[in-house]
Order: C-alpha cells, then structure tokens, then sequence
C-alpha cells in the first residue's frame, strides 16, 4: 500500500481508498490469482489512494480558495459596510423590470457580499412576482416573506403578473389569494404597484392600516377583454379601504376608471387604453393637476357628445397629449376639449378629415413645440395639414406619418425672405410610400434642407435644422426615386458638417430601411462604370 502525509494537516495514509476489485479468470482451478493479474491490481490500489490524497489536496485548496476575497477583494476588505451597501444600491436605478433580480445575483458572489447584500433593505425594495403556482405556492410564499423581511421598512415596488389562462375564477382566487394576502400586510409600504391579472382579483387587494397610502403609481392591466361584460364587473374594484390613494403616475388598460377608486387631484400622468369618452371627459376634469395624458383606442360614445360638444373642457396644465382613434369621427373628442398650455400632441388615427384638429389648436392658442401625426386612410389630408401647420408656427419637432406633405411645403420651407412658415423647426420626419415623383424634385427638397441648416438663418436668430428624416420608397421601386447627384452632393455636404440626415427606403420586410443615400451614390458611380465601359 502507498503511504502519503498531508504537509498541510499532517494526516497520513489512505485517504479513504476503495480496494481494487480486480479477479483473475474464472476457469482458474486455484484461487490464487495470476501474476499479472496480483500487478495490475496492486497498480489500481496505487491509483486510487493517489486519487484519494489528490482529492483531499483538493478539499485542502478549496477551503484556501473561500478566504482570497480577503485579499482579493477590494470592494469588501477596503471599503466599509455602510459604503459598500450604498454602492450595490445603485444596481437598483435602472428601469428594467428584468434588473429586479439583481439582489441574488449580488448575493450569490460571496459570503460577504451576501452579508451586505441582506442587510441593504433598499435592494429589496423592488418585488417582482411570476407565480407558477404548479411547481410549488408554498416554497413562492416563504421565498415572498423572506424578501419582504429583508426590505424592512422601505417602500416597496411590486410587480405583479397573474396568468389566468388555465384557471376558472374561483381557482385563481383560491390559488393567488395567499399570495395577495402577503403583500397586503405591506399595504401601507406600496409605493409603486403594477399588476397584471383578470379584474375580479382587484376586490382581494386590500388595505388594513390607518393613514394615508404611500402609493404614487398605479399600473393596472386587465387580462381579459371581456371581464367588463361580466354582471358582477361593477363590483371589481381596487379599493385600499384606507383613506383614499393619490397616486401621481396611472396607467389602465382593460380596465374602467370606475374600477379603482383613488383620489385623482394628484394624477399628473395619465395612461389609458380603451377608454369611453365620457370617461376621459371626466378623468380631465377629475385630474386638474394632469401634465401628461395617453389615450389609446378611444371608444365612441353618445352620451359624451351631446354632454360635452357646446362647453369645452380647458385643461390649464396639460402639456403633452397623445390619443389614438381608429374607428369614428374625432369631432366629439376636439370640439370638446381646449388645453392653453400643450406642446407636445401626438395624434393617430384613421378617419376623413383632421378640421376638428385644426380647431382644436386654433380654439387653445397653445406652444406646440412637437407635432406628430400619424394616419391610416386613404383620403387626401395635404390641404388640412397646410392649414394645421401655419397654425402652428412655435412647432420645433414635426413628425408625419401615413400622408404626403402639400405641394409647396418644401418651397415654402426654403423662403429665406418671409421665414414665417415654421420658422422654429429644427426636426423634420415623413414616412409615406407616394409618388414623390409627381410633387418634389429632389432639388427642392435639399435646397430646402440647406436653407434651414445655413448659417445665414441662424445669423437671423432662428433655430437651425438638426435633423431631417424621409422614408421615400419601397425597395421594388427605389431606383424611380433615386436622388440626383446635385442633390446627393448637398446632402452628403450637410452630413459631413454634422446635421443628421437619414434618407430611406423600405426594404421587402417592410420592417426595416435601408440608406437611400448610400444607394444613389452607388447607382450613379454604376451607372458611370457602365458609360465608361460603353466608350
């Protein structure tokens, strides 16, 4: 047998060696074993207690490797816990929800990083929820009260998402309801909460604590759409049972604001998919303190035009207002409405006209500084969008999407004599697939771009162009568009001096462009190889 001493911990001999099982052949009429075959096993007893004291080295080396972050590292041996605590707090400033697991992979660096770690409530703060309730509610539930434990007293950010595909109501009230009871007993420390779940799990939310809510955003996304033409959908309700939340920052979709009660006054952000608009009549009304409203896919309703149409509603602080509409007329939404200080207002839709658009500005008189429009018909809205854009003349950003500019918008951008048209743009943007052919040049164009990036209209105290954006073509029918080398040349001038000129075509996908610049470059420098060649 092999003899080996531990220079480290002075244990000697075999480490825990198995015997070799190594038998002679089975037709042997003596029980004594060949020769060859005494060798090869007394050969593999050699081998393994070798493997065996290799394997306690290595237990050795191991127990050595845990404390090289004492020396290793600086983060935990030079700075002081408190500092170090702070510094992994600002793992926590990002926005994204996948970031919210940060807290264990911080843990699971050290020993001493997960000393510090466990006792930094802020990293805890942030909860993100995605029950699989198959594999498991009560391991979910105990891992749900460590982490709330190790938050301490710091206001929580809870990100709740409820899959409701596989359940009947009942089952998912009995499945979740412990889970919800859990962040209950925190009710007094939500600060942000987003919750994605069918609306009857709203009624099991609730508060049992005296004081006013901390909770100053409040996400609330229904799963499915026909919860609302439930019977019971007017007893679904987001209620604390607390004095009223008031909260700063709302967001609904597939959900009524009847819903959720909470104070609204303090609601200065507003997000809002589906709504009615008698509700958006009186959300506005309810939310004097509304800066920033998003209203997508609005639903037409009688009762708010003949409610509403003869005594706009103004709205003294909103400042940027985007709404989305599809399907009706939007005269009973703008011939409603007046907003003094907007100016930001982005505007989708498909629909015949845009004058209640144009009313709508001209009645609030208001700083529009970023104008987007985006529609989805074929009407012709060239002369509407005239008249809204000398409406307009404090606009700086302007984005259009879906129709072509006016015959002379470009000429009228290039008058260096009147500068009333616009005389504030400083971004420019247009997608739309029309025959540019038959409305600009490509000269008019560029001159335009040059005129309002030269230094001549500075030197006048005018904004200066910085960025201009055209999506011109399909990829089948770029070469009837291809820009002149004139042009090309002012163009490629401009970009070289530092103004941000993107020119595109659709590639097939219709999901992604390609430079239409580099493209004509290249087509002109064919087209002269291929006269050259013919010479």
């Amino acid at each position: 047998m092999a003899h080996f001493s531990c220079t480290i911990c002075g244990q000697e001999g075999e480490f825990g060696a198995e015997k070799s099982d190594v038998t002679c052949v089975s037709w042997k009429t003596t029980a004594a074993s060949c020769p060859n075959c005494i060798q090869v096993k007394a050969m593999d007893e050699h081998i393994e207690e070798t493997r065996a004291y290799l394997r306690h080295l290595e237990a050795h080396r191991a127990a050595l490797r845990r404390g090289a972050n004492a020396f290793h590292d600086p983060f935990t041996s030079l700075l002081p816990t408190e500092i170090a605590s702070k510094i992994l707090c600002f793992c926590m400033d990002g926005e994204d929800r996948v970031e919210r697991w940060i807290p264990l992979a911080l843990s699971a660096v050290s020993k001493k990083w997960r000393v510090i770690a466990h006792s930094t409530p802020l990293l805890w703060a942030s909860i993100r929820l995605r029950p699989d309730l198959r594999s498991g509610r009560y391991s979910y539930e105990d891992m749900l009260h460590h982490w709330l434990q190790r938050s301490s007293q710091c206001p929580l950010s809870i990100d709740l998402i409820v899959s409701s595909t596989q359940y009947t109501k009942e089952e998912l009230e009995n499945q979740y309801r412990p889970i919800i009871e859990i962040l209950n007993a925190h009710c007094h420390r939500w600060g942000k909460l987003s919750v994605v779940m069918p609306i009857h799990l709203l009624s099991p939310l609730k508060g049992n604590f005296i004081g006013k809510p901390l909770l100053s955003h409040l996400e609330i996304r229904g799963t499915d759409p026909d919860d609302e033409d439930d019977e019971d959908s007017r007893i679904w309700k987001f209620d604390l049972g607390t004095s009223l939340p008031a909260p700063h920052t709302v967001s609904l979709s597939y959900c009524r604001p009847h819903n959720i009660h909470i104070n609204w006054c303090n609601v200065t952000n507003l997000f809002i998919r589906f709504p009615t608009l008698h509700e958006i009549f009186a959300l506005l009304k309810a939310a004097p303190l509304l800066r920033e409203c998003r209203a997508e896919y609005l639903q037409y309703d009688i009762q708010a035009a003949s409610g509403y149409q003869d005594l706009p509603i103004i709205h003294q602080n909103l400042t940027k207002f985007a709404v989305k509409i599809w399907e009706h007329t939007i005269s009973p939404l703008f011939d409603a409405l007046c907003f003094p200080d907007l100016n930001s207002l982005v505007y989708s839709g498909a629909y015949p006209t845009m004058s209640p658009l144009l009313s709508f500005l001209v009645r609030s008189s208001c700083p529009i500084k970023s104008l987007t429009i985006h529609l989805s018909s074929d009407s012709d809205h060239r002369a509407e969008l005239c008249d809204i854009l000398w409406a307009i003349p404090t606009v700086e950003r302007l984005k259009i999407e879906g129709t072509c500019m006016f015959d002379n918008f470009f000429k009228l951008l290039a008058d260096n004599e009147e500068r009333r048209f616009l005389p504030s743009l400083v971004e420019f943007s247009n997608s739309h697939l029309a025959d540019w052919i038959s409305m600009f040049t490509w000269k008019e164009i560029s001159k335009a771009v040059e005129a309002r990036a030269s230094l001549h209209h500075a030197e006048s105290g005018l904004p200066v162009l910085k960025r201009f954006s055209l999506v011109v073509a399909e990829e089948k029918t770029k070469h009837i568009y291809c820009i002149d080398k004139e042009s090309l040349q002012v163009f490629e001038k401009l970009l070289a001096s530092g103004i941000d000129i993107k020119i595109s075509y659709w590639k097939k996908d219709f999901v992604s462009t390609d430079d239409f610049m580099l493209y004509s470059r290249a087509y002109h420098e064919e087209q002269k190889r291929q006269s050259t060649s013919d010479n």
